[in-house]
């Protein structure tokens, strides 16, 4: 099942259709900068992919969610959703588990894909409704919000967080939120 398979990042899924995204060669080994003081519980609840980097396993979606819950053992559950784009009513969704790997970090397992992923909180805004998702290769970047609209200052915040961790920001797209 392609959202399976690739669904790598606790995915939150809504891109058109055009090529992936692929990272410059010239920020390999370069570091990213990550949320050092972030609580697991600060995730916890309904997040809505506003913006994202093209990948080809979010082909055909709109309106995605993430929904994250903590759980008594530390992990954080996860729940990725997206609406299948013409044809209402249908659904594709993953669920998973995360942990804390080090400050901003989690290692995210996601039912029928075989290794974890890095999923990176590059920035929380400071009323905590905007999330900005990074994974250490750069191959994934996400902007997740409490709301379904982005501000303009919410963009461009997200372009410059993007930008100063080694994205090429002008491949960054809205995400369909019907």
């Amino acid at each position: 099942m392609k959202l399976t398979v690739a669904i790598l990042t606790l995915a939150l899924t809504a891109t058109s259709a055009c090529a992936p995204f692929w990272p410059s060669d010239r920020w390999a080994g370069k570091p990213m900068f990550t949320v050092s003081n972030l609580q697991p519980g600060q995730l916890a609840g309904t997040w809505y992919q506003v913006a994202s980097f093209p990948q080809r396993f979010q082909e055909g979606c709109g309106l995605t969610t993430a929904t994250y819950t903590p759980r008594t053992d530390g992990t954080i559950g996860v729940l990725n959703q997206c609406e299948v784009e013409g044809q209402p009513g249908q659904v594709w969704q993953i669920a998973g588990t995360a942990r804390l790997a080090g400050p901003g970090q989690f290692q995210v397992r996601l039912d029928g894909v075989p290794l974890p992923a890095g999923y990176w909180v590059l920035d929380i805004s400071k009323d905590g409704r905007t999330l900005i998702v990074g994974n250490p290769n750069r191959l994934g970047g996400w902007v997740l919000s409490r709301d379904r609209a982005l501000s303009p200052h919410q963009w461009d915040r997200a372009v410059e967080v993007f930008a100063k961790n080694g994205y090429d920001v002008a491949a960054l797209q809205r995400s369909p939120l019907r």
